[in-house]
């Protein structure tokens, strides 16, 4: 079971995975997004050799769909992902039959940066957070930064902001495009809402006007933010950046470590043995280091506590769709 945000790739990455280890597959795509799920079932149909019913696709909103596959006893294993919410329904539900499943659940991950980072060479890797207009489940949406550098790093992150642009996601020149609908809109706005009584605003804060047809949220800054408050413990799901200060790197990791969503963090730092001393500490499922690209299809992926549960990629997500048996033969 796949979601929206990028439905192609994770599409593949399930099935290919679940091919490779010798299963039959079906694909249900979320409902925003069906048609990568039903072109890539056509593929298989009519350019490949793999026999019918092997790889099957099934489509459709209504949630009883879903809940029928969950619940069938002929299903051995179910590897989601999605929302934190969906993923405990399906867990719940998988309980049923004892059926094992594989979880990569949200996300509220911490951009760490120590007080002896070259600020300055952050600001790509700040403006990451708006990249897909934020609707990445691993993309750092918390910044911390040392209280001592705290003005320097908000002037960073302020100018990154300030110089993004919003709108037509086929321009090259913009980097935050539309989210997926009207309801994702209206919750992230209603999240930013909330933000405005939590923390200072130091920019967007709204949905643009006189765009492409599209449902648009600003690149959204927040300083000032308490490590309880509320749009840093939520997952936003939007071009929204919540900016957090720290004192020493104890209280960092502390802060970093203070979520339910554990999926993911970033870690800078000139000194690389500092930045894994701290990445050694943090509760989450991947660590980047000074830009460091974590995702690739040798390396396990997934979060701790509500981020999931199970690993995908590498030999670790190969086991999740393989059985242990053992055969004992007289001596």
């Amino acid at each position: 079971m796949t979601p929206w945000n990028f439905p192609l790739p994770l599409n593949i990455f399930k099935v290919a995975t679940a091919l490779a280890a010798g299963c039959t597959t079906v694909l249900k795509p979320a409902p925003d997004t069906p048609w990568s799920g039903t072109e890539l079932g056509r593929i298989f149909a009519e350019h490949t050799d793999i026999p019918p019913g092997v790889v099957n696709v099934v489509t459709g909103t209504d949630p009883l769909l879903g809940e029928a596959l969950v619940l069938d006893p002929r299903v051995d294993m179910i590897t989601f992902t999605g929302s934190t919410a969906v993923g405990k329904l399906i867990m719940a539900a998988a309980a049923n039959n004892v059926t094992r499943v594989c979880l990569e659940l949200g996300g509220k991950s911490a951009n760490i940066v120590l007080d002896d980072a070259e600020l300055p060479s952050l600001a790509a890797n700040i403006a990451g957070v708006c990249a897909h207009a934020g609707q990445g489940c691993a993309l750092a949406t918390r910044l911390l930064l040392p209280r001592n550098r705290y003005d320097e790093g908000l002037d960073v992150a302020q100018a990154v902001f300030e110089a993004l642009r919003c709108g037509d996601p086929t321009d090259p020149a913009v980097v935050v495009g539309p989210v997926i609908n009207a309801k994702q809109r209206a919750r992230i706005l209603s999240l930013i809402d909330v933000g405005k009584q939590e923390a200072r605003l130091m920019n967007g804060g709204g949905a643009p006007e006189s765009l492409p047809a599209g449902f648009y949220v600003e690149p959204t800054l927040f300083c000032d933010v308490a490590p309880d408050a509320v749009i840093a413990q939520e997952e936003i799901f939007g071009p929204v950046l919540a900016v957090i200060p720290y004192d020493g790197d104890e209280d960092a990791v502390q802060i970093a470590n203070n979520s339910i969503y554990v999926l993911s963090a970033v870690v800078h730092s000139r000194d690389t043995e500092r930045a894994m001393s701290i990445a050694r500490k943090l509760r989450t499922g991947t660590v980047g280091i000074n830009g460091a690209v974590w995702l690739a299809t040798d390396t396990p992926f997934g979060g701790y506590k509500q981020s999931g549960l199970g690993r995908e990629f590498g030999m670790d997500g190969f086991a999740e769709f393989l059985e242990t048996k053992s055969i004992a033969l007289p001596g």
